[in-house]
């Protein structure tokens, strides 16, 4: 079912009158709703400014693509120097000209015809236009338009050109760059199931047509995801295309329809890689043998992701797993499968600028790896990953190790004991949180100076006593580099979770840019086998978004209460709406910020749910606050009295 658009030129930016007087076919950029676009909508064009209002309509004849401008359309834009020059421009609208100069830019193709001219002012006089956005604040360059509003349109303007017939694409069409998004997300049912878990939904929408919040709570209940996840899951598929909605009701995408009825997995793979970046460019990556952090490096350093964790990492190999696009070799490194060579060959890809880093890290070089993820972590981080990597291989010295190993665990926050020697595990974990839910975790420490451990040099029976002697209620194993598929049939026989060197390493480092509580950790050692860090990196990426967001709240406050005044959180609801620190963010959350940072607390910002709400303290004065409340949480802890 096709749908309605306007599509709004800037007459300072580009002569739309004189093009449509030329053109019968403009490649429109589409920088708003660029996922639900699609061949055979409808676009009305409006042109603002002075004489703003509805000039010409269109029919949608491409799906949007990475495109540079059309040598026939050169012509009717102007200049950047008189758009710099011109005082009514604003600087949001010069840095799209600049994209769209750069040529980094996502369009359409739109077959266009003129209309006979409807004026703003007659159209905010008919009910159904009185709030819509191009009425009221009309930022942007696409805008919805629902059935009844372009059904009253049809009265007034010339029928859209008819849709040529043309071939179609075996593969979605890839976004510009700058217009892919740079968050992917997981979904439930482990690596290799994410494309399950899709038909899953899929089943779910065709057969009760939910809403979008509807199918959140819907994947809230089947797979127990708290709702910011849930809510975060169903964003992203509609995001990437997966799953539309028209008029509130969620259907299945035109891609995953395809996708449904071939059963060729090569589709939602290049539709992801379409609408997210880094997927395919990891996997065109890994056609040489890559560990996750090799790929996060690379990620890092070349493509400019500046990623704090391997949630990213790993949320597109569970995607790319799950299509068959890449295996493991025998020491656990990631490499492209003859699928997945063959997808690469249809895919456009993004080149980066060459660079020369190589990202096989040996000891000396790990400080620099560290540098290159732009963490800035304190020099205690930087000390216990260089001795973890160091001791890991120093096998005439065990009791190294098994201390490092002891110190890595302390700064995740548990009390970690060191035990060794004959009968006794060599580190001892108690995370303290309350008689009920502290829990303890065994861990065997494993040297090796070839720098891997398989099977053979670990003793699953002793393991198994040493929980029950010490009451634990997990095991766990830290080697370097723990290979061979016999070590993990093994730990998933026995429940002991695996954690190589590099990704206690990488816990560590996670943990110096967004800690995290000792009941999150729990998550590493529920399963067995092969740590999966995913949820718990999850949880940090989440501690992140709600810091960035807690600081885009406040920015908006403190800019716009000088026009405005108090601003509610239905204001900042919709100041934020489509800007990606807030995806997945209901109304909700956003009062329960406010609540928190007007608290007595904190006071950051002052005022209420029912007056509305100022920043009334300097950042510098909101950090003293914050760090004075720190040093008294600390000071509790190490008090011993009641103090009541």
């Amino acid at each position: 079912m096709s749908r309605a658009w306007i599509f709004q030129a800037n007459p300072q930016q580009y002569n739309i009158d004189r093009a449509l007087e030329t053109l019968d076919r403009i490649w429109w950029r589409v920088p708003q709703h660029t996922h639900e676009i699609h061949i055979g909508d409808v676009a009305v064009l409006w042109r603002s400014g002075r004489a703003a209002g509805i000039i010409g309509v269109g029919r949608i004849a491409s799906e949007p693509q990475h495109r540079k401008t059309e040598d026939l359309e050169r012509e009717f834009g102007h200049s950047p120097s008189r758009i710099r020059s011109s005082s009514q421009t604003s600087h949001l609208e010069n840095k799209q000209l600049a994209s769209d100069e750069g040529e980094d830019s996502t369009r359409a193709l739109v077959l266009v015809r003129q209309t006979r001219f409807l004026p703003k002012d007659q159209l905010k006089n008919m009910p159904a236009f009185r709030e819509h956005q191009i009425i009221r604040a009309p930022l942007g360059t696409v805008f919805p338009l629902s059935d009844p509003q372009w059904e009253t349109l049809e009265d007034y303007v010339e029928a859209p050109p008819d849709l040529i017939d043309e071939p179609g694409n075996p593969l979605p069409l890839v976004f510009a760059w700058g217009q892919r998004a740079k968050a992917s997300q997981s979904l439930p049912g482990g690596h290799d199931r994410y494309l399950n878990s899709l038909e899953t939904i899929c089943k779910l929408i065709i057969d009760e047509q939910p809403s979008p919040s509807n199918l959140a709570l819907r994947l809230e209940e089947i797979w127990s995801l708290v709702p910011t996840g849930a809510r975060l899951k169903e964003s992203f598929l509609r995001k990437v295309g997966f799953v539309n909605s028209d008029d509130g009701v969620c259907k299945v995408g035109y891609w995953t329809e395809r996708w449904l009825e071939s059963h060729d997995d090569s589709i939602p793979i290049a539709l992801l890689h379409s609408r997210i970046q880094f997927v395919g460019e990891l996997l065109e990556i890994i056609r040489e043998p890559r560990t996750a952090d090799e790929i996060l490096s690379i990620a890092n350093s070349d493509f400019g992701m500046r990623w704090d964790t391997k949630a990213q990492i790993e949320s597109r190999l569970g995607w790319l797993r799950s299509g068959g696009m890449i295996s493991s070799t025998d020491d656990g490194r990631l490499l492209v499968t003859d699928l997945g060579r063959a997808l690469l060959q249809q895919l456009v890809l993004y080149r980066p600028s060459p660079t020369s880093s190589d990202s096989h890290l040996t000891d000396n070089e790990l400080a620099r790896e560290i540098e290159s993820l732009d963490l800035q972590p304190i020099p205690e981080v930087e000390q216990l990953l260089i001795e973890l990597r160091q001791s890991s291989v120093d096998s005439h010295n065990p009791d190294r190790f098994e201390q490092a190993t002891r110190d890595a665990f302390n700064y995740l926050g548990f009390q970690a004991q060191w035990l060794g020697g004959s009968g006794k595990t060599d580190v001892l974990l108690i995370a303290a949180l309350g008689n009920v839910d502290t829990y303890r975790v065994i861990i065997d420490c494993k040297t090796s100076a070839s720098g891997s451990v398989s099977d053979p040099q670990v003793d699953w029976a002793t393991l198994d006593e040493h929980k029950s002697k010490y009451k634990a209620q997990y095991v766990g194993l830290v080697a370097p580099n723990p290979s061979g598929s016999r070590l993990t049939e093994r730990a998933g026989k026995f429940q002991v979770t695996v954690i190589s060197v590099d990704q206690l390493g990488g816990l560590c480092l996670q943990h110096s840019k967004t800690p995290l509580g000792l009941d999150e950790y729990r998550l590493l050692f529920e399963s067995g086998g092969i740590v999966d860090t995913q949820q718990v990196a999850e949880r940090a990426e989440d501690f992140t978004r709600i810091m960035e967001l807690t600081s885009a709240l406040c920015r908006v406050i403190r800019k716009r209460s000088e026009t405005y005044g108090r601003l509610y959180a239905r204001d900042l609801h919709l100041s934020l709406d489509g800007k990606p620190v807030a995806e997945g963010t209901t109304q909700a959350e956003i009062q329960q910020l406010l609540d928190v940072l007007s608290s007595p607390l904190l006071r950051v910002l002052d005022g209420s749910a029912e007056k509305g709400y100022l920043v009334t303290s300097s950042p510098d004065i909101s950090k003293m606050r914050i760090n004075i409340l720190a040093n008294h949480l600390a000071e509790s802890d190490h008090d011993d009295s009641d103090g009541l």
